[in-house]
């Protein structure tokens, strides 16, 4: 079947509408991409301003404090809640805890391997190993509900926040043993 390559009138009529319709549906793209950036660009002079401490001008207009005001609770939202400690985050804090000082990762590992077991958590231990790392990542940088302590050897040792005095210097009795 040969086809031809010229096009008819309705053919022609109807790329014609359809290249005008998809030419409209991208400037109302256009014009609301603006809008978002507009926006967004408002947002972030604000939160600057927040930031640096910026406090309202007499003659700056009470929209302008209501916006920095804006960005302020923004910037607060944006704090995230902690989530709830997994049975793997109570056993590496209860472990801890019981120790009464700073602790190996080795001796966390063998502790809360016993503990896994009598939960009925425990799987393998290269899941366990990788999970109860994933924990103590979660619980030193993302929450900060234990600090690494660094120690002649490899890797880290954890204790809990409390167990620091005024100067950020681990205090004697939870010093490694």
């Amino acid at each position: 079947m040969k086809y031809s390559t010229k096009l008819n009138e309705f053919d022609i009529l109807d790329l014609l509408n359809e290249y005008q319709s998809e030419l409209r549906k991208l400037k109302h793209k256009t014009d609301f991409v603006k809008s978002k950036i507009a926006n967004l660009e408002e947002q972030y002079n604000a939160i600057k301003k927040v930031k640096a401490g910026f406090k309202p001008a007499k003659e700056e207009s009470p929209e302008q404090a209501e916006e920095v005001s804006k960005a302020e609770v923004s910037v607060t939202k944006k704090e995230r809640k902690p989530y709830p400690l997994s049975d793997w985050d109570k056993f590496i804090i209860q472990t801890i805890e019981e120790r009464g000082h700073a602790t190996l990762s080795k001796e966390i590992y063998e502790s809360v391997k016993q503990k896994a077991i009598e939960a009925g958590i425990f799987t393998t231990d290269d899941k366990s190993k990788a999970k109860i790392n994933q924990c103590l990542v979660k619980l030193t940088n993302r929450r900060e509900d234990l600090r690494k302590v660094k120690y002649k050897g490899r890797g880290f040792a954890y204790a809990l926040p409390d167990w620091y005095d005024e100067r950020n210097r681990l205090k004697k009795e939870h010093k490694i043993q």
